[in-house]
């Protein structure tokens, strides 16, 4: 027999009674004491029916019911966990659980779940899923090139490029919906909202893509000069040209054209479709399509 109630047991020694009136009267003492130390606390051991324990036994005790075998076990904090025979009334407590093994006339209860064995009948919730903050992706935006916008700026600021005018408005989270790029000036306008497109040639425009293009302004065409000025780059064509107008006129009824600069010691006209900054230069005469 183990030593789970060294008093008991000892009070059990001094008896000389028949073993079966012995018994009897340990379970009695025994299954008193459970019901008092039972009122303080809870039954937290996993159920496993039709099962047997494996592993060291640190008591062996004859009560004639599985509760009260579960209690003797929950009340105990050194028990991990018990098995209990149906038909032999035999309560065994554990100090460790190995396994478990199926057992038809035995139901078993542990303090931790049997690795490598089936899941007990009262199963531990699962935890709740983690909650992972997910960043939503950075907006797209779609360019309109040569294009300004009609609506009214939030805010303006000095920009290197319009790579920087993107991230610019994107870092303004949602107030920011649109910007626009001056690349002569190199200075960005913030929107917070699209407006229409206006042809301008100074200008790179960009919207977020979700919100689609943006209706072109109706408004008249018209050019603006820019005397002593030259544009950068080489534009898309070269001809000969008698004057500016000349020259203004061969951009005008050219759709890709936006901008051009005459020079007039050359009589040179060169068209430009995406003009880079202008630049002082004499003898030069320049103009763009522009919308107000």
């Amino acid at each position: 027999m183990g030593t789970v109630g060294i008093g008991i047991f000892h009070a059990y020694t001094v008896f000389t009674r028949p073993p079966v009136v012995a018994a009897r009267f340990t379970a009695a003492i025994l299954f008193a004491g459970i019901q008092a130390a039972g009122a303080q606390s809870n039954d937290i051991l996993f159920n496993y029916p039709q099962t047997v324990l494996n592993g060291p036994v640190s008591a062996t005790v004859s009560i004639p019911l599985l509760e009260s075998c579960r209690k003797l076990c929950s009340t105990r904090s050194g028990c991990i966990g018990f098995d209990y025979s149906s038909s032999g009334g035999i309560c065994r407590l554990f100090s460790a659980v190995v396994r478990g093994e199926d057992s038809q006339d035995h139901t078993a209860g542990t303090r931790s779940l049997i690795p490598g064995y089936r899941p007990p009948t009262n199963s531990p919730a699962p935890p709740p899923p983690e909650v992972v903050a997910v960043q939503p992706p950075p907006a797209s935006f779609s360019r309109f090139i040569n294009r300004d916008l009609t609506s009214n700026s939030i805010a303006s600021m000095a920009a290197q490029d319009i790579d920087q005018s993107e991230t610019m408005c994107r870092s303004t989270s949602s107030s920011c919906r649109a910007y626009t790029y001056d690349a002569w000036n190199r200075k960005c306008f913030l929107k917070g909202e699209t407006g229409q497109l206006l042809m301008n040639a100074r200008a790179i425009s960009g919207v977020i893509s979700d919100l689609g293009t943006p209706s072109s302004s109706g408004a008249p065409v018209h050019i603006e000069y820019f005397n002593g000025k030259a544009f950068s780059g080489s534009g898309f064509r070269v001809l000969a040209s008698p004057n500016r107008d000349a020259c203004g006129n061969e951009c005008w009824n050219i759709e890709q054209c936006v901008a051009f600069g005459f020079t007039n010691s050359q009589r040179r006209c060169v068209l430009f479709d995406q003009p880079g900054e202008y630049f002082s230069s004499r003898g030069t005469d320049s103009g763009a399509k522009r919308q107000n």
